[in-house]
């Protein structure tokens, strides 16, 4: 991972890859490897730590929405988290690869008290 400038608390950017295919498949196609990192949005610029009398936040579910296919190594997530007073949260993710933004990704966040 690579961690962009002004990264902080609830809204960061960074980079990241993996070696590891989604599929035992060796030729594993681009867009199915950065798909399979999607995931981690949620994790790259939490607004709270998470731990011991803290808060925990996962994702009850992930929405991805492309207008083009993804391609190379490298995605790139560029997020906001947003919190509401009612225990409901967004992470909301620009989705880019080397040649820029693709797609969208969306994740509604449960907040419990750890």
């Amino acid at each position: 991972m690579r961690i962009a400038e002004g990264h902080r608390a609830g809204s960061g950017k960074v980079w990241i890859r993996t070696e590891h295919p989604l599929t035992d498949a060796a030729d594993s196609r681009d867009l199915a490897r950065l798909v399979g990192l999607v995931d981690t949005a949620n994790g790259i610029a939490a607004r709270v730590s998470p731990g011991k009398n803290s808060y925990i936040f996962p994702n009850l579910d992930l929405q991805i929405h492309m207008y083009r296919e993804p391609a190379g190594e490298w995605l790139g997530l560029d997020n906001m988290v947003s919190f509401g007073n009612d225990g409901i949260g967004l992470t909301s993710t620009v989705l880019h690869d080397i040649s820029g933004p693709f797609g969208r990704a969306e994740q509604i966040l449960t907040l419990r008290k750890s």
